[in-house]
């Protein structure tokens, strides 16, 4: 059935005993309603809310996530990741966006019908029963609208759905301003009110049927599979509540500066009424590793070859494994794999026996000179002494493309070794067939020798830069296990057997994120009139992301979080390692951060950082690694990450804070780049051109938008942070 293909594999099964029938038509037709139960429909509208499709998984991680410069393309950092001052053509955004107005248009429709058939088509006794079923739809709504009207400036929404009930099918754009917001913010206050109040007698109890609240972690050890059904109808309803006042006051925070007076108003409410008190609070959808009906080895959304490449064709920047290090953050190795510098690897164990000297000095070519001048490594193969070099960043800078070179590995995520039989001559291929077999000798034992007998020089190409931990955006690492071939295949990253248990929590709005939002306010000397301060709100979030990382990491079956073995496979050059044993992290067994929190959360009190917004952002920077979207909203709030140009790892900052480095053009030094701040509005049927046309026309009237239509750096008008 379509409606569970992508939701959460056969565990919606017992829920939807019986609907097929009834939901032949709605799948067929989403224009009709028909006689089907509310909680029917709320499920099919739910099933894929907030979920990526296949296309916008890969999204979320390769482009979005470059943006927010934790991943960089394996061969470089490339200038299209950000916007070109120069090139007023020049048009970039954050490729989430689109989704989510399809999201919106899509799911919007679907739980406006359902408001509109519980309010218009059932008589009055039943219609009492779903009262809170319409009041999750509507949160759900607002929570999809919010983030149109917030990133694009204008959405169709008082006459959007209309065609329901008024037969209006050419709505008109509402341009967002405070006006706007207000009505969607006592909106969703009206949806909570119902939640607020004692469930009306003969409420239907929606239970699974709800993706969002209907399901919860298995109680006990994080392990693979499925989750549970929550079967607690009154917490299930409270927990929406909760839900909708810490969205509303998200919503409340992202316009305070425009609209203090709200932000006001909302704080109140929302802490009178109730928010998140602790991570299990939190709202996520889940989404499952495939099916294996049919021999489909990637149709579930978790489990694409589009987002495959995660895993293998790129790395984590080197700004945020730099910031990670400077915190002695132990989740480094939970969100980066590590790379080829490790003492297993043959292709070095070879490069020590016979050119040792070649990991320490390397032949530079200096360009005033044109002469190769021999230049040392700095340390940067020093990974015995330094076991922590098996985790390193590739700079997102496209300027720095082509830059590694000695001292750094910088730009690339890999770095090749060659050498050469004496006597070779570059470019003299008839010459150079004559040096061949060639023997080399280890200079620290005589009569160690090695022949290389069917070619005048061999090369080795070793990962410096570490892929991200690609299992948490796709089951499995991939489809096929094995090296990247275009095909999905996972880059080595492990098994691939258990992809069908396999189950993602997707995060929605979050204990965490709540924690750091009400610790930046605080810091921003808001009075919350909570108990907790910024220090016990941000210490709590630490704690509370870190958790949820570490029990993500094994459900994900991430392999140094799971796997005891150090397993390998052949390759044309030696061993390719699968879970690489690493001194100090997986030496003795799996690796896990649970009894590193405590200690860690201590080490980075507030009171220790010169800048303690920056340093709640930094941690939130931390944990949107796999909702790269939402710290966009963060940056553009509160200007964190700074933007720092950083030319060599010499100049990487040292003060324990989060930096964003600056891009600059690959081709052009001198020709800075800047990150997207918004979208241009999607363009629609064109039998709605003229209201679409005049919806344009008013926001390039507004201030600080941009100079045309695709000037990304432009603002929508709540975004005022460094104006």
């Amino acid at each position: 059935m379509k409606l569970t293909k992508y939701l959460i594999g056969g565990l919606a099964a017992l829920a939807l005993a019986g609907c097929k029938d009834k939901l032949r038509e709605l799948n067929t037709n989403p224009d009709t309603i028909g006689q089907t139960e509310p909680q029917y429909m709320f499920l099919n509208a739910m099933s894929d809310f907030d979920n990526p499709s296949r296309g916008a998984v890969a999204t979320k991680a390769q482009t979005d996530g470059s943006h927010m410069q934790y991943f960089v393309y394996y061969d470089g950092a490339s200038d299209g990741t950000y916007y070109d001052t120069q090139n007023l053509n020049s048009s970039t955004s954050m490729g989430m966006l689109s989704y989510y107005y399809d999201w919106f248009v899509g799911t919007g429709y679907s739980l406006a019908s359902i408001m509109n058939y519980i309010d218009n088509d059932l008589d009055e006794a039943e219609a009492a029963k779903y009262q809170d079923l319409k009041a999750m739809c509507g949160i759900a709504k607002i929570y999809e609208a919010f983030r149109v009207f917030q990133n694009y400036g204008a959405a169709v929404y008082t006459q959007a759905f209309d065609a329901i009930s008024d037969g209006i099918t050419l709505p008109e754009y509402d341009i967002f301003d405070n006006e706007m917001y207000e009505k969607l913010d006592d909106e969703l206050a009206g949806h909570i009110a119902v939640l607020e109040q004692p469930a009306a007698a003969g409420t239907f109890e929606l239970g699974v049927y709800d993706p969002i609240y209907g399901y919860k972690l298995p109680d006990g050890d994080p392990v693979l599979g499925a989750p549970a059904t929550r079967d607690n109808y009154a917490e299930q309803r409270t927990l929406w509540k909760k839900f909708g006042n810490s969205f509303r006051l998200y919503m409340a925070w992202i316009m305070k500066d425009v609209n203090g007076t709200r932000f006001d108003k909302v704080l109140a409410e929302t802490l009178a009424s109730g928010v998140y008190e602790n991570a299990a609070d939190g709202a996520f959808t889940y989404l499952n590793g495939g099916e294996q009906n049919g021999g489909e080895q990637n149709g579930g959304i978790y489990n694409c070859a589009e987002a495959a490449d995660i895993s293998t064709l790129y790395s984590v920047s080197d700004n945020f494994v730099t910031y990670l290090k400077n915190l002695d953050d132990p989740r480094l190795p939970l969100l980066a794999r590590a790379n080829n510098l490790y003492a297993a690897n043959t292709g070095l164990q070879w490069i020590q026996r016979y050119y040792p000297d070649s990991l320490k000095f390397h032949q530079v070519l200096n360009k005033e000179t044109n002469r190769y001048e021999r230049v040392s490594w700095d340390g940067v193969f020093d990974f015995g002494t330094y076991p922590m070099l098996a985790y390193q960043g590739q700079s997102p800078n496209p300027y720095d493309a082509d830059k590694t070179d000695a001292g750094k590995f910088w730009g690339k995520s890999t770095f090749t070794l060659r050498f050469f039989a004496p006597g070779y001559k570059t470019g003299d291929e008839d010459h150079n067939k004559t040096l061949f077999p060639w023997t080399v000798t280890n200079p620290n034992d005589p009569s160690d020798t090695y022949t290389i007998k069917t070619r005048p020089d061999t090369s080795f190409t070793i990962e410096v830069c570490s892929r991200p931990q690609g299992r948490y955006f796709v089951a499995g690492g991939g489809s096929q296990y094995g090296p990247y071939d275009g095909q999905g295949r996972n880059g080595y990253d492990g098994t691939i057997d258990d992809r069908w248990s396999i189950y993602l929590r997707q995060p929605l709005y979050t204990y965490p994120e709540f924690c750091f939002m009400m610790a930046y306010l605080s810091a921003d000397g808001v009075n919350l009139g909570t108990a907790w301060g910024a220090q016990e709100w941000y210490d709590a979030g630490v704690t509370a992301a870190m958790e949820e990382l570490q029990g993500d990491a094994i459900r994900a079956n991430v392999q140094v979080a799971t796997n005891l073995e150090h397993t390998y496979e052949e390759e044309t050059y030696g061993l390719q390692y699968i879970n690489p044993e690493i001194a100090g992290i997986n030496d003795n067994g799996v690796y896990g951060i649970t009894d590193k929190i405590g200690s860690y959360v201590s080490s980075i009190a507030l009171g220790s950082f010169s800048d303690q917004k920056a340093a709640i952002v930094g941690q939130m920077w931390i944990y949107s690694y796999m909702n790269p979207t939402r710290m966009w909203d963060w940056w553009r709030k509160t200007g964190y990450p700074t933007i720092k140009h950083v030319a060599t790892p010499a100049d990487r900052p040292t003060d324990r804070l989060p930096y964003w480095m600056e891009p600059r053009a690959e081709a052009n030094e001198e020709n800075v780049l800047e990150f997207p701040r918004r979208g241009a509005l999607p363009g629609p049927k064109a039998a709605n051109n003229a209201n679409y046309n005049a919806a344009r026309n008013e926001l390039l009237k507004l201030p600080n938008y941009g100079s045309n239509y695709n000037d990304n750096v432009g603002r929508i008008f709540w975004d005022t942070q460094g104006l």
